[in-house]
């Protein structure tokens, strides 16, 4: 464990929220986060376009012969942005135990890195940053103990959004933008066997593995997607095997569904359900709510099944201003807990916060997760 570099004591809030009121507050600050994201990527898309012109076309690939999907080639050299723009917030990749003290740092992540990944087998961390060559969003990955840091030089270009390591640290599976449209592909971490899994016009968003490895569990925002895919009434979460073929639907509601997580054992999957979280058979089957009290964001459960790990949305006075991969600008908090899955007993680590909720809480053991941290002031 690295050395200690803080201690925050952890503060007790017992204010009951309205649950109304937060929807209301997490759907606003979510559709904030997301517009300017899709703005960025509605950029990224007419550069790609362009660059591509005259060369070989993208092709879709889900249940295709041809993994690949193809596009322009990326420079093999890329490097960490080192410094951050003046008046950014720091975000600390920081080591906290359950009662929300800080126990440790990892180093070796860049200044822009977020929507970090720790793998099951708790030996790598895969995080979104954007190469000082292409200032656009890739995926790197690095050593829990820091060591060997790098991006990953894939053979095409696809911008990289909300990610999930696989659990013996092989693969990644990533939220990925080639023509503007969100899908689900998976690729080595040494940059080979890039494929595209989905193809569905709606936006494919926080893919998670099961702990064998064999299936990703995603959400797709469906036919009446709003700015804020995941707040879509039609969001629904849906699996599709890691080598390749049909996505298989997974709920069929009239609320949004998303951000899903496996238990550790393969049998259960965790859910943003508005507001508040729904827990489901791995089929599919004996959906039901799990409640605790208050609504919150990306669920993750703990290597041992007896916690999940959640961030929920906090209304401060001073937001961050972070650099977040290609996106600079104020970011609303999110604050980290915890949620004991026998008792629903939450948890609030009112000190340690986030910025937004594509920084997710990742596990590294029972006792310790990984925080993309940033003060809380307020």
């Amino acid at each position: 464990m690295p050395d200690v570099q803080e201690v925050f004591r952890l503060a007790t809030n017992k204010v009951k929220p309205d649950p109304n009121a937060l929807e209301r507050q997490q759907k606003r600050q979510r559709s904030s986060i997301r517009t300017t994201r899709a703005r960025a990527y509605l950029v990224v898309a007419a550069v790609i376009a362009a660059i591509a012109i005259g060369a070989l076309a993208i092709t879709r690939t889900a249940d295709s012969g041809d993994p690949t999907p193809g596009g322009s080639t990326p420079p093999t050299t890329l490097s960490f942005v080192t410094a951050l723009p003046a008046g950014a917030d720091e975000q600390t990749p920081a080591i906290v135990d359950l009662r929300g003290h800080q126990t440790g740092t990892v180093p070796g992540l860049p200044a822009d890195a977020f929507a970090a990944s720790v793998s099951a087998d708790g030996t790598t961390i895969a995080f979104i940053a954007a190469p000082s060559e292409l200032e656009y969003n890739q995926i790197g990955v690095v050593g829990v103990d820091g060591s060997d840091p790098h991006f990953i030089a894939t053979p095409h270009v696809v911008v990289a959004g909300t990610l999930a390591i696989s659990p013996d640290a092989s693969r990644i599976a990533f939220e990925g933008y080639a023509t503007g449209n969100a899908d689900i592909y998976v690729v080595g971490v040494d940059g080979t066997g890039l494929r595209q899994l989905t193809t569905d016009p709606a936006t494919d968003q926080f893919p998670q593995w099961s702990p064998d490895g064999t299936t990703i569990v995603y959400d797709n925002a469906g036919a009446r997607e709003r700015t804020d895919a995941q707040f879509s009434k039609t969001a629904e979460i849906f699996t599709v095997p890691a080598d390749g073929g049909a996505p298989t639907q997974l709920t069929h509601n009239s609320w949004c569904d998303s951000a899903p997580s496996y238990s550790p054992d393969g049998k259960s999957i965790v859910n943003e359900s508005c507001p508040e979280f729904s827990m489901m058979d791995a089929d599919g089957s004996n959906e039901r709510r799990f409640r605790i009290g208050m609504g919150g964001f990306t669920p993750r459960w703990s290597p041992d099944g007896k916690t999940i790990a959640f961030s929920y949305y906090k209304d401060v006075p001073d937001r961050p201003t972070v650099q977040l991969g290609d996106g600079y600008g104020v970011r609303p908090v999110v604050i980290v807990a915890v949620a004991n899955v026998a008792s629903r007993k939450v948890t609030r680590f009112t000190n340690v916060g986030m910025a937004t909720d594509l920084n997710t809480p990742q596990w590294l053991d029972n006792g310790h997760l990984l925080i993309m941290r940033l003060p809380v002031k307020g």
